[in-house]
């Protein structure tokens, strides 16, 4: 594998909107990212990706963009994100951005345009369509619930919007519609930005080979997910994506990309020539502890767990770099999702943080992830402020939910968890805003907030540090980066364990994910001990005796 800049990656995404704000509106903004960097620098990380900052009407905050040249003015203009880049540069950091161009907000003047003419060169920078006698092209269902296709006022014309109504998506079979975007990226990299994240861009090829589809729904609608994901061709618009973009700027591109992608294809997303720098790895996001199917079955579900990471990264073997993640904006948070809540605490807490995190790959967190923040449960379905969220709530109740099973696994699995502002000390307001802010605080910032972790050695927020500077440490980083992987402990209930090796060293990463203790064969003989979320450990004639939730990084001979 070529070395490249971006492989010691350690990533920190960041909602700018429950960030920091610094002008006394309840809204975080690009200056209180600035703000912070000296804290992301003591952390240890080295690259930012930042959740959409371009102007928008805010009905997917900020995945529906109105101006892919401008800010947005809730978070600042474009001199705040030039001075948020040279100061992130002067530290050691580099700045992502979101790029999202699988669709545009329907306030967008390209869209606008197309409305007055379907049939003129705006209309056709996206996908519309006549209606059939049915009414719709066809019964797909949204991503987010509903047609996935919206009438054009009054005519039988429709346009396609994989995701909500106000997100019509962009015809990128059309040349002039790539060209225009190619253009807009190399504007953006120009001024400085590193790189992107590169949001949904899996749905870039659609595939209307047939025209309905088997109804599964009580909605009549069909999931069409397999004709508008990863499509046969679509590596064609990927390849000229990066050649006329990203390759000529040697930038770092993360593809949400949704899984399912075979070994022989993976190689062409994240491989030497492959579309992106990298691609999350989702395996772990359906998986919730307190769900229907894992509610009494904790260690089971770490199993299942432990089986997808292990064949993910069997699946990867070489062919380039993972990205590993926990949380991000679109999850509620980790301890809540693989965690009993009875059972949360520094130790459960820190054992999560180091299952994935010395796997091979890079690594991105999410704010808040380092201090343990935990979702913040609604006492009603208003307290919501995603529209997404209301969409679900009703298309449950539509499949047969009552509306109280609705509400709890909305409040469950919401992805608004992730979105409450950053705890950042316990003044009010967390810290966040001098003024009360656009989405609650959880109450719970007295006891869960960066500056009080980072005065106490013992936090959450100290582990992390330890873990990042041992994988940044000069006698491992490349180990951790290219070494090899083996899997141990496979059939051992609970525990998800591997070894990494490189050059002359070899590292046995052991992870004890249940509450009770475990007492393992060590995979070979120990030098040093390099990390653990206890201050002990046990170790017997060959035989290593874990507490409950302990984790730890061996350096073995």
């Amino acid at each position: 594998m070529l070395k490249n800049w971006w492989h010691n990656t350690i990533g920190y995404q960041i909602y700018p909107k429950s960030f920091q704000d610094t002008n006394g509106d309840g809204i975080g903004d690009l200056k209180g990212v600035t703000a912070h960097l000296d804290d992301l620098v003591d952390l240890g990380i080295n690259v930012i990706w930042l959740c959409p900052v371009n102007k928008s009407p805010m009905k997917d905050h900020g995945y529906d963009i109105s101006d892919y040249e401008e800010i947005d003015p809730m978070f600042g203009n474009k001199g705040d994100l030039i001075e948020l880049i040279r100061e992130a540069d002067r530290r050691g950091i580099r700045i992502l951005m979101d790029l999202v161009v699988n669709h545009t907000s329907s306030e967008h003047p390209w869209f606008q345009r197309a409305l007055e003419d379907p049939d003129g060169k705006y209309g056709k920078y996206y996908i519309i369509r006549e209606g059939t006698d049915k009414g719709a092209p066809n019964n797909w269902r949204s991503i987010f619930g509903g047609s996935a296709w919206e009438r054009i006022g009054d005519t039988n014309r429709y346009y396609l919007h994989l995701f909500t109504k106000w997100q019509p998506d962009l015809n990128w079979e059309n040349p002039a519609l790539r060209q225009e975007i190619y253009e807009m990226v190399n504007r953006w990299l120009d001024l400085g930005v590193r790189g992107f994240r590169v949001d949904a861009i899996s749905h870039l090829k659609k595939d209307f080979s047939a025209p309905d589809l088997p109804v599964d729904g009580a909605d009549g609608l069909a999931d069409g997910f397999a004709f508008f994901t990863n499509a046969e061709g679509i590596g064609v618009f990927l390849n000229e994506l990066k050649e006329n973009t990203f390759q000529r700027h040697d930038a770092m591109t993360i593809g949400e990309v949704d899984e399912g992608l075979p070994p022989e294809t993976l190689e062409k997303y994240i491989g030497e020539n492959g579309y992106f720098s990298t691609i999350f790895d989702f395996c772990h996001s359906i998986f919730h502890v307190n769900s229907a199917k894992w509610k009494d079955q904790p260690v089971a579900m770490m199993d299942e767990i432990k089986k997808l990471l292990f064949e993910k990264q069997a699946m990867v073997n070489g062919r380039g770099l993972l990205c590993n993640y926990l949380e991000n904006h679109d999850l509620s948070r980790t301890v809540e999702r693989f965690i009993p809540e009875n059972e949360i605490d520094f130790y459960s807490s820190s054992l999560v943080a180091g299952i994935n995190f010395f796997l091979p790959g890079i690594v991105f967190l999410y704010q808040g992830q380092a201090i343990g923040m935990r979702d913040f449960r609604k006492e009603r379905l208003d307290e919501f402020r995603d529209p997404t969220t209301f969409v679900l709530y009703e298309e449950q109740i539509r499949n047969g939910m009552t509306a109280e099973e609705s509400f709890d696994q909305i409040n469950r699995e919401s992805r608004e968890h992730s979105r409450t502002p950053m705890q950042w000390n316990s003044a009010p307001n967390a810290g966040f805003s001098t003024v009360e802010p656009w989405f609650a605080v959880n109450p719970n910032y007295r006891e869960i907030n960066y500056e009080t972790q980072k005065k106490d050695p013992n936090s959450l927020y100290a582990f992390y540090k330890k873990m990042i500077a041992l994988r940044k440490s000069g006698d491992f980083q490349e180990l951790f980066i290219y070494g090899s992987f083996d899997p141990l402990y496979e059939d051992e209930p609970g525990v998800i364990a591997y070894r990494r090796s490189y050059d002359s060293r070899s590292v046995a990463v052991i992870n004890n994910a249940k509450p009770d203790e475990a007492a393992l064969t060590l995979p070979g003989t120990v030098k040093s001990t390099l990390l653990s979320n206890y201050d002990t450990i046990v170790i017997n004639s060959g035989i290593i005796h874990l507490k409950r939730y302990q984790t730890v990084v061996l350096e073995l001979l």
